[in-house]
């Protein structure tokens, strides 16, 4: 598993300064070794990724939270796009679970991991009649394929001609003679 921190971990060793100006290479030291600390603390609060993880697939994980409790009967996932755009923009929303049952679940993928963080901090809060359960994600969002652009061309000539053997259907239900060209 590639390691998230730069350098495995391990903050750079800063190399010992002459005794002149010691203050102030240790200050700025200091400041160098806090901001790589800053930079690394949210990798460092991500959950470890169980089990085989596909490498191209991790910073998407990393943007996406686990959304529990949700009511089957009342909840879509353009309220829920709506809920997390306070936290942060939200790149993908995937409802799943069983809609028999009363409850379901969801992945929210949020553009910027940052966002994570920030709807981490909704865990408990009320939607609808539910709390919610807010969790980090251990899995990316299954999305559906891209279509080439003559994939979709193709797509949606079956589709029109879909519709247009429909409106024959309904128009043939409605006036029986339209078929035959009668009328």
């Amino acid at each position: 598993v590639p390691s998230l921190i730069p350098g495995g971990g391990l903050l750079p060793i800063p190399t010992p300064a002459p005794l002149q100006n010691v203050s102030h290479r240790l200050y700025f030291g200091l400041n160098r070794i806090t901001a790589g600390l800053d930079a690394t603390a949210s990798a460092l609060a991500q959950p470890p990724l169980i089990g085989n993880v596909d490498p191209t697939k991790i910073d998407e994980i990393r943007r996406t939270v686990y959304v529990g409790n949700l009511n089957s009967q009342t909840t879509t996932a353009e309220q829920l796009l709506e809920f997390f755009k306070q936290v942060g923009d939200v790149k993908f929303v995937r409802m799943a679970g069983d809609e028999t049952q009363p409850t379901r679940f969801a992945f929210v993928e949020f553009v910027e991991q940052d966002s994570v963080a920030r709807a981490l901090t909704l865990n408990g809060v009320m939607f609808g009649d539910r709390p919610l359960k807010v969790n980090h994600s251990n899995n990316a969002i299954v999305k559906p394929p891209e279509m080439t652009p003559q994939a979709a061309a193709k797509e949606l000539e079956s589709v029109m001609k879909r519709v247009r053997e429909a409106q024959s259907t309904i128009a043939a239900a409605i006036e029986p003679g339209w078929k035959y060209g009668l009328i």
